[in-house]
């Protein structure tokens, strides 16, 4: 378990459609657990949880904690690492620690059979991985260049999202 602690509040404090019965919920599911603890709240959040989800509780801590990070001590919290061996956490790093694991992934697809989806979840198209840009800051895919069984196509808009088909070539 990944534990945060927010420092100079109470649960009374932390309103949320999110959050039922000290739990932050998404889709059904529970994202973290909450404890008071005197004059904080500690998160008690599942190591595995995917990207998205991350990204939820993370907004959601953010909200809550006003833009304050020294009101939160996340070192319980760590993620990951960095390229540069630097750690990374929900607050902190988190950026760099997103975008150094999308550009990983994005590696891995290369030559891969992927779908591109545009931001509705409509796929523009199918293919194996040839190219792509990406934006950072925050991260996303511009453009990706697939071939398909009628050669090249080139896909571009303002969030492309790659992901694999599970087929091999």
């Amino acid at each position: 378990m990944l534990t945060l602690k927010l420092m100079g509040t109470s649960l009374e404090h932390i309103q949320s459609q999110h959050i039922k019965n000290k739990s932050v919920m998404r889709h059904n599911k529970t994202l973290a657990t909450l404890k008071e603890t005197g004059k904080e709240v500690e998160f008690q959040i599942d190591p595995y949880l995917d990207l998205d989800e991350f990204q939820f509780l993370r907004d959601i801590i953010m909200e809550f904690s006003y833009g304050n990070g020294d009101a939160i001590d996340e070192r319980g919290c760590q993620l990951g690492y960095l390229e540069n061996g630097e750690k990374a956490y929900l607050i902190k790093n988190w950026e760099e620690w997103k975008l150094f694991l999308m550009k990983a992934k994005l590696r891995t697809l290369e030559g891969q059979n992927v779908q591109a989806l545009n931001l509705e979840g409509e796929e523009l198209g199918s293919g194996l991985l040839a190219e792509y840009e990406i934006a950072e800051s925050p991260f996303r895919i511009t453009s990706c260049t697939l071939i398909t069984l009628f050669g090249e196509r080139k896909f571009e808009g303002e969030n492309i999202r790659v992901v694999p088909t599970n087929q091999f070539s």
